[in-house]
């Protein structure tokens, strides 16, 4: 790759997919490096094996591009341009969709099976491989970019990540497993990243798999509340984290900007307004507290929570 066009900070959509002061810090977590070609690592749950995870990865490339459209340092152009190698280099191509297959298990979802597909590194590789191509005016990198959105047109059964529910609804699934997790967060940044797909491009499919995926946002966003607070998904109905339900917020709030749905900015008001509820924040806490209790037992839960803190230990 070599530097042949500007992108403006518009170009990015701001923080929506990754906050760039977070993500260019990620080597220097404990579970997560570089590899010898500059290529991020991830130290799988709950091991000590570091594999290649598009998420993180994809992350870390986005917030190193933001910070070289910031400052023009070189350093923050190679970090971004090692990722999109990577991306551009490892892409499974099926039928007529690309995906990144990922052949290692996570306790998420108790995902078990292998290989599996993550949603959301589907877009945010997507996003990567999209700027690579804007950036460098490189064709190569956009027809994968396009090979990477046609996989949020093919169902989970075949490969993809696009689940339809029995109502007909649309659904892009973060965790690309049956039955789907329907996680919110992950539905609306893939709605981003389509949006953004589109912008660039003009493509029809991106803003058809789009406007699919806002009308099932919009039926179903009453089902992700909880009265007191938002559900990080609606396979489990688990109560969502803090961090999580303020995402939430802010992703609605962005979406009715975007579409011009003002359910979506209603819902973000509403759940600003429960988040500054003290006691709502105690009890999302205990229910996630039960809820993990009831599945995995006393021993069990004491069990995770030990594995956890010695995987971040060492």
């Amino acid at each position: 790759m070599s530097i042949s066009v500007e992108l403006s900070k518009e170009d990015l959509l701001g923080k929506v997919f990754c906050n760039s002061t977070y993500a260019i810090k990620y080597p220097s977590y404990p579970d997560r490096d570089l590899d010898e070609n500059g290529v991020l690592t991830y130290k799988i749950p709950y091991g000590n094996r570091f594999r290649y995870y598009p998420v993180h990865l994809a992350r870390y490339g986005l917030g190193n591009l933001e910070k070289y459209l910031e400052t023009n340092e070189k350093q923050y152009y190679n970090a971004f341009s090692s990722q999109a190698d990577w991306l551009f280099e490892n892409l499974v191509e099926k039928n007529n969709f690309g995906v990144w297959e990922l052949d290692y298990t996570v306790p998420f979802y108790d995902i078990d099976h292998v290989p599996w597909r993550h949603g959301l590194g589907q877009v945010l590789g997507m996003i990567v491989l999209l700027k690579a191509s804007q950036l460098n005016q490189d064709r190569d990198y956009l027809k994968k970019a396009e090979l990477v959105l046609h996989s949020f047109n093919a169902t989970i059964e075949e490969g993809g990540v696009k689940n339809i529910d029995r109502e007909n609804n649309v659904w892009f699934e973060e965790y690309a497993l049956n039955p789907p997790p329907h996680v919110l967060n992950g539905f609306i940044t893939i709605l981003f990243g389509l949006h953004e797909f589109h912008r660039v491009t003009k493509q029809d499919l991106a803003i058809k798999l789009l406007n699919q995926g806002v009308s099932t946002l919009e039926k179903n966003i009453e089902s992700f509340d909880a009265n007191y607070w938002s559900y990080y998904d609606l396979l489990r109905k688990v109560p969502a984290t803090m961090s999580y339900h303020k995402m939430h917020v802010w992703q609605l709030d962005l979406i009715s900007d975007l579409t011009g749905i003002e359910l979506f900015k209603e819902k973000s008001k509403r759940w600003q307004y429960l988040y500054n509820k003290k006691m709502n924040k105690m009890r999302a806490k205990l229910m996630r507290n039960v809820f993990f209790l009831k599945k995995y037992g006393v021993r069990g839960s004491i069990k995770r929570v030990k594995k956890k803190r010695e995987w971040k230990k060492s």
